[in-house]
């Protein structure tokens, strides 16, 4: 079995109506969209970022070429980001972190970085925000 990280007896599942994963320990049949307790945060980021990405979904040429070129619809605006919480955001938690400490300093360092290597060429933000962004977003590469 794959190691997700997850506690004893959670798993990881996919919310059809949200299209999203969420975390469900069939036992006592609770289910949660933040991990639960006692998850380890870098084992969870990997799994994830394998298993619950939509990092290898791309456009397929036939709908590119109904939408045009460059596969978008004209008149349409697509918006992405990558969320980094601090201990004093409203809440300082995330499905990477249950408990977020760092410093709003430590988080804009992490940004800037960040902002650093899409610069740089050296990542994209949406491969950057599977792994690295507090926002469920991140599951679909940080798209809005």
């Amino acid at each position: 079995m794959t190691d997700t990280g997850l506690p004893p007896g959670w798993e990881v599942r996919h919310s059809n109506s949200k299209n999203l994963p969420y975390y469900f320990h069939p036992e006592t049949k609770e289910s949660r969209w933040e991990p639960p307790s006692g998850t380890d945060p870098d084992r969870l980021k990997v799994y994830m970022g394998q298993y619950h990405s939509s990092a290898g979904i791309r456009p397929s040429s036939q709908a590119a070429s109904a939408n045009g070129a460059n596969g978008f619809h004209e008149g349409k605006i697509r918006a992405a980001h990558l969320l980094v919480k601090h201990r004093d955001s409203r809440r300082p938690a995330s499905w990477r972190e249950a408990n977020i400490t760092r410093t709003k300093d430590e988080a804009m360092n992490t940004i800037l970085a960040h902002e650093s290597r899409i610069r740089s060429g050296g990542a994209s933000l949406g491969d950057l925000a599977v792994t690295e962004s507090d926002c469920s977003s991140a599951r679909k590469r940080g798209d809005l």
